[in-house]
C-alpha cells in the first residue's frame, strides 16, 4: 500500500493507494482535515478544493468516488451546507454524515474512498449502490433512524434493523446473507448501548447469527445523526453477487476474546475477496484481553499500545500485514488525549489516512477505540 501526506489548500491530506501489477490504481483512500478554524461554508470549500487537488494529482475522476464520510461538530447546523456540497459533485456516492467532532478543533473532517472498477451507480432514496467489473454489487444504506421520542434504544434498534431488512429485500438479499459491515451510533452511548446490544442479539438469534455461525463486523460508538429524537442510527454495507466462500470471519483469541464472551454480537474482523482485491474490515477495537476485560484502565498511552497490538493480531490472523492497512478511524472518549495518541499512531503507520474524533466508546473504561481497513491484490 502506497501512503503519503500532502499539504493542500490549507488542509492536511493523507492518502493510501492500492495498485495492481501494472501499476494502475485500484483503490484510493484519503482523509482531509482543515488546519484552521473557518465558518462552515468556507470550511467545506476548503475541503472541496483539497479534494479536487488530490484527485488531479492522482488522475482520479470524480465518478470514481464510492464513499464520502463527513465527521461534523454540529450536524444540525452543518447539514444544509453539506447537502449543497454533494449537489455540486455531479456524481453520486455513499454520503455518510456523522456528528462526531474532529479533535483538532475544526468543524469538519472527510474520509473518502474511490474505486477504479465501478461500472454503474444507482440510488433509491437512502440506498446507494453500484456495480463493478467483478460482477459484485455494493450496497450502502445510510442514516437509518427511528426518531420516535417515546421509544427507548432497544425498540429503536429493533425497528432500524427491520427497516434494513426491508430495504435489502429489494435486492433479494438479507441481513444474514448480504451485510458485511454496520456502524451503529448513539448520541448517549453510555446510557443507550445496553438496549442496542439486547435488540441486536435478539434479532441475530432469530436469523441464526450466533457464535456457531457468524456475526457481522461492526462499530458501536457515540455519534449523532442530526435528528434530535433519534437515540440510535445505523449505516450498513452489503454485497450481492459474491460467493460466500470468499468471506472469512477473523478472530485472534489469544489476544482479544470473541465478543459473545461479554454478551455482544459482532465479528472482530471480516475479510472478503472482492474481485482482484482481498479486503479486510476491522471492527471497532479497544484495549481488551482474551478474557474480555479492559486492559490498562485509565492510561491512554498503554490502552492505545494494547489496541494496536490487537489490531496487529487481527491483521496477522486474516493474512494481512501492517503494510496492507488503508485507513484508520480513531475514537477518543476525551479529545484532550489526542496529543498522546497521534504520535503513537504515526509510529505504528505513518501517513495512513486517519480520522480522529471525540466519540466515547461503549464501555466508559475504554479511552480509545480504533477501526481499520486493509487491502491487498490477490495474486
Amino acid at each position: 500500500m502506497e501512503t503519503g501526506t500532502l499539504k493542500l489548500a490549507g488542509t492536511k491530506t493523507k492518502y493510501s493507494v492500492l495498485k495492481d501489477g501494472n501499476n494502475h490504481w485500484m483503490q484510493f483512500y484519503y482523509t482531509i482535515v482543515p488546519e484552521r478554524p473557518e465558518q462552515i461554508a468556507d470550511q467545506i470549500r476548503t475541503i472541496e478544493q483539497a479534494e479536487a487537488e488530490i484527485f488531479k494529482a492522482f488522475g482520479i475522476e470524480k465518478t470514481a468516488a464510492a464513499v464520502k464520510h463527513f465527521f461534523s461538530s454540529d450536524l444540525i447546523n452543518h447539514h444544509r451546507e453539506l447537502v449543497d456540497y454533494k449537489k455540486r459533485q455531479n456524481t453520486d456516492f455513499y454520503f455518510a454524515l456523522t456528528e462526531q467532532p474532529p479533535v483538532s478543533c475544526v468543524k469538519l473532517a472527510l474520509l473518502g474512498m474511490c474505486l477504479s472498477n465501478i461500472t454503474h451507480k444507482f440510488r433509491e432514496d437512502d440506498v446507494f449502490y453500484f456495480d463493478t467489473t467483478s460482477g459484485i454489487r455494493h450496497i450502502f444504506v445510510a442514516h437509518l433512524v427511528d426518531p420516535n421520542p417515546a421509544e427507548d434504544s432497544e425498540k429503536q434498534t429493533e425497528r432500524i434493523f427491520g427497516f434494513l431488512r426491508k430495504k435489502l429485500s429489494r435486492f433479494n438479499t438479507s441481513i444474514e446473507d448480504g451485510v458485511l459491515r454496520t456502524w451503529i451510533y448513539a448520541p448517549h452511548v453510555d446510557a443507550d448501548y445496553p438496549g442496542i446490544v439486547k435488540a441486536r442479539k435478539k434479532l441475530f438469534d432469530s436469523i441464526d447469527l450466533t457464535n456457531h455461525t457468524h456475526y457481522i463486523a461492526s462499530t458501536g460508538i457515540q455519534g449523532g445523526s442530526g435528528d434530535p429524537f433519534a437515540r440510535v442510527s445505523m449505516d450498513a454495507y452489503a454485497v450481492t453477487g459474491l460467493d460466500k466462500k470468499k468471506i472469512r470471519y477473523i478472530q485472534a483469541p489469544e489476544y482479544l476474546s470473541p465478543t459473545y464472551i461479554y454478551g455482544v454480537t459482532f465479528e472482530r474482523a471480516t475479510a472478503v475477496e472482492l474481485g482482484k482485491m482481498d479486503f479486510l474490515f476491522i471492527s471497532g477495537t479497544a484495549s481488551i484481553d482474551k478474557r474480555g476485560e479492559i486492559v490498562h484502565s485509565g492510561d491512554i498511552v498503554k490502552q492505545t499500545e494494547r489496541t494496536l497490538i490487537n489490531i496487529s493480531a487481527l491483521l496477522d490472523s486474516g493474512g494481512f500485514t501492517r503494510k496492507d492497512l488503508s485507513s484508520f478511524f480513531i475514537y477518543l472518549r476525551d479529545a484532550g488525549d489526542y496529543g498522546f495518541v497521534e504520535p503513537l499512531m504515526n509510529e505504528y503507520s505513518e501517513n495512513l489516512p486517519a480520522i480522529y474524533v471525540k466519540a466515547p466508546v461503549c464501555r466508559p473504561g475504554w479511552l480509545i477505540e480504533i477501526e481499520a481497513t486493509a487491502g491487498k491484490v490477490i495474486k
